[in-house]
């Protein structure tokens, strides 16, 4: 077989150089040969340019036209809110999408409660990872990447990357759900407020202190009982005051009623200290009550026995508690926020259990201590009782009732102003700060040109290119080699 060479010839016209390369055939019979002429080439291109830009222009526009009108037909739209919470409450954020709240948000915006699932399934719930939290993972996970060798160490301190989500983007494809924009910005908004209101009602953050107290009628003990009963009112107003005074507390003075939870924590002092004491100690040192002294010995005998059971209970829950506590170990948790959402929380944050074992054992040892400030406080009434040995001076009776009437006024104003301040308090502070939208329902900037149409284009654009530089090519190619009857035609003249 002849091999094929190729032949390289210059044609020289003027001051003008044209370069053709010219791809030989060596056979004697043969009398084809291939010219690539680049000057001619380039003069297709040139002439060709005009059609490829007409054609750029209008294939560019129908492309990207149809690329918005499939981006708005099948794309779904979504308004978007952030919320935040306080890291010192646990919320349950998967509640908004609960039938209670859903309810109460498709009702205040006029909606069929009949598409109360659709609604559910069109809002998305996403966790937002703390930044620092994220550099750091994003470290461990290069580090996987790059393959190193310790890499169950990098392994288990990705798992052991302490953080707690706070942040949530709520998102609501109100497309799906035949909405406009202006309904599905509305709707994720009553959708927010819905929430706020379940929180408020379900985690309960202002015991209502006022209604458990005032729902005790002193008139219906007798006075040392009565004492016994304003003593724990006391108590349990300054525990509560106690745990409003902390934080953002510590600073708040309410408008209405002008004091501050260190205020109101002084009043109570000086109630238990100055009018309860000198009520206690007259009714003891009077042995006053309004039955005889037999009568008294024995029911007061009866409420120490009571008391003492009860106080027996609570030291057997003490010290389970205890033993619980002493042993016990949090463990790691790795939290998914749901299948619908790309991330994946990973804490050691502290345990539930833990933290309500510890808040139960507070409240017991409160218990216990209250049980024995009684116990001691009826074995005084009795030895009283049993020293007088008589009833009651009727000008005791009278002073001791002068006494209990003017507590139980000053005991009420405080419960009232413990009530109005606690309640302005976390309306306009703690409920604030614990549970928050920070960016309200919206919709993002929505460009007249997204990044789908400009990939559609682009696309588009590029196929035209390449059709037009292959096109330009062949019909160069074409012009540089005539067909022979053409080249014999020429010849012959």
């Amino acid at each position: 077989m002849m091999e094929t060479p190729y032949t390289e010839r210059e044609e020289t016209m003027g001051e003008e150089k044209n370069v053709l390369l010219t791809v030989v055939h060596k056979d004697e019979d043969a009398q084809d040969e291939l010219v690539l002429d680049i000057s001619t080439i380039w003069e297709r291109f040139k002439r060709m340019f005009a059609v490829w830009l007409c054609l750029a222009v209008g294939i560019g526009s129908l492309s990207g036209g149809a690329a918005m009108l499939l981006e708005n037909v099948i794309l779904p739209k979504e308004a978007r809110a952030l919320i935040q919470f306080s890291a010192s409450q646990s919320y349950d954020v998967n509640k908004i999408k609960s039938p209670t709240v859903m309810q109460d948000a498709l009702s205040a915006s006029g909606i069929d409660m009949t598409q109360l699932g659709d609604f559910q399934d069109a809002v998305k719930i996403q966790g937002v990872i703390p930044n620092g939290a994220y550099e750091r993972m994003s470290m461990y996970y290069d580090m996987l990447s790059k393959n190193t060798s310790d890499t169950t160490t990098v392994v288990n301190t990705l798992l052991d990357t302490q953080y707690q989500v706070l942040r949530y983007v709520i998102s609501f494809e109100y497309s799906t759900v035949n909405l406009n924009q202006e309904d599905g910005i509305n709707f994720l908004n009553e959708l927010l407020r819905a929430y706020q209101d379940y929180c408020v009602l379900n985690y309960n953050y202002n015991t209502p202190i006022g209604n458990a107290l005032s729902a005790v009628d002193y008139r219906d003990y007798d006075y040392a009982e009565a004492a016994d009963i304003f003593s724990r009112m006391l108590s349990n107003i300054s525990d509560y005051l106690s745990n409003l005074n902390q934080g953002a507390g510590a600073s708040f003075r309410s408008t209405e009623t002008g004091f501050t939870f260190r205020d109101l924590s002084r009043i109570a002092a000086l109630l238990r200290d100055i009018d309860l004491d000198r009520l206690s100690s007259y009714i003891v040192i009077h042995s006053v009550s309004s039955y005889d002294a037999e009568t008294e010995i024995s029911y007061y005998q009866w409420l120490i026995e009571d008391l003492t059971r009860q106080r027996a209970i609570e030291r057997t829950r003490l010290a389970s508690l205890t033993d619980s506590i002493d042993s016990y170990e949090k463990d790691s948790v790795i939290i998914f926020t749901g299948p619908d959402d790309s991330m994946v929380a990973n804490s050691n944050d502290v345990n539930a259990n833990y933290d309500a074992m510890i808040t139960e054992k507070l409240s017991t040892q409160s218990r216990i201590s209250s049980y024995t400030r009684s116990i001691s406080y009826y074995e005084r009434v009795i030895e009283g009782f049993q020293e007088s040995g008589g009833s009651s001076n009727p000008e005791d009776i009278e002073r001791v009732v002068h006494y209990l009437e003017t507590l139980n006024e000053a005991v009420n104003q405080l419960i009232r102003n413990v009530s109005l301040t606690a309640n302005e308090y976390y309306e306009m502070i703690a409920f604030s700060s614990q549970a928050k939208t920070l960016v309200p329902a919206s919709v993002g900037d929505v460009s007249l040109i997204s990044a789908l149409t400009i990939k559609v284009a682009l696309l588009a654009e590029a196929l035209l290119f390449a059709f037009y530089v292959g096109a330009a090519c062949v019909y160069g190619i074409r012009d540089a080699n005539p067909p022979r009857k053409e080249k014999e035609r020429k010849a012959s003249v």
